[in-house]
């Protein structure tokens, strides 16, 4: 199999029936034609160098380093995300063909890290988030799954419409700048869309977004209101948004961003009084706790020794 009609294979960019012939021959002998797969990206596809957004207050003693890859996949995906600080491969799941092979990248807490997917698409992943992608996008559909924050700046291709899995909704849209937020473990969904179009399906419900427009889903019903908080997109930047949050969500937050876990010591939970306002992450945890206790009413104590933040 020539060079050439692989690395097209693997970019989308070949013709119907190489496609066929790639599909035959990597059947004959895949384990073989895999290793020959992993050569011709190797040799065509250049290193992307992604820095982590941002620095972060860590622990000295607690780093992250870069772990190796598992298992190779083919196709570009998003290339090699190399930095240190915290980014890790999973393994690639395998399907049987190559356009079905996955590949799943999670952000530790304390990170937060921009990509490229292989059809030009951007994305942003927040803290503590998953995004599962295809090494090779499907010639129909381009389809990825989340869990966590994520933004989207999607290449446009009429023919190809861009989906978002999560664990409530799926977003489908063509090209368009989006946000989603999708954290099962806390039961909250909502998209923001910022440019463009998106629909948002859950179930048989499904909604159409215009700009400046956010979806929620409440009580297992998708509702849109108007967005009334553009700085909440601005943890790309970031920027943490304390407008109309809830005690308890911002220190969920907090323990994505600044990798600790906090305890709450009091008999009940505090709440925030005049929610507004913006955090620079890049000020620290310390920074971010005394300008919440001008609106809300508690002390803290940090426990070194356990990486603990107790909230009384």
């Amino acid at each position: 199999m020539q060079d050439e009609v692989i690395y097209r294979y693997l970019t989308g960019k070949c013709s119907p029936e190489e496609e066929q012939q790639v599909q035959e021959w990597y059947q004959q002998d895949p384990e073989t034609h895999q290793r020959e797969i992993d050569r011709v990206r190797l040799v065509f596809e250049s290193v992307l160098v992604h820095q982590v957004i941002g620095t972060v207050e860590r622990r000295p003693k607690r780093t992250w380093t870069l772990r190796k890859v598992v298992r190779y996949s083919a196709g570009i995906a998003a290339g090699l995300l190399l930095f240190a600080g915290g980014l890790y491969w999973m393994r690639s799941h395998t399907y049987g063909e190559i356009s079905s092979q996955y590949t799943a990248l999670e952000i530790p807490a304390g990170q937060r890290v921009s990509m490229d997917l292989a059809d030009g698409t951007h994305v942003w992943l927040n803290s503590g988030s998953r995004i599962e992608y295809p090494v090779v996008f499907d010639r129909k559909v381009r389809r990825v799954k989340l869990s966590g924050e994520a933004m989207f700046e999607v290449t446009h291709d009429d023919g190809r419409p861009f989906v978002v899995e999560t664990f409530a909704s799926n977003i489908e849209v063509l090209g368009t700048r989006f946000n989603v937020v999708a954290d099962e473990s806390r039961s909250q969904f909502s998209t923001t869309l910022l440019e463009g179009l998106v629909k948002v399906t859950s179930g048989d419900q499904h909604v159409i977004l215009h700009p400046d427009e956010v979806a929620n889903l409440i009580n297992g019903h998708l509702m849109v209101f108007h967005n009334t908080d553009p700085v909440a997109m601005q943890w790309t930047e970031g920027i943490l948004s304390m407008k109309g949050i809830s005690f308890e969500d911002l220190m969920a937050k907090f323990e994505r961003i600044y990798d600790v876990k906090i305890v709450y010591e009091c008999e009940k939970i505090p709440t925030i009084e005049f929610a507004s306002g913006k955090i620079r992450v890049s000020d620290g945890l310390d920074h971010a706790l005394r300008v919440l206790q001008h609106v809300a009413d508690f002390t803290y104590e940090r426990d070194e020794e356990h990486n603990i933040i107790r909230i009384k």
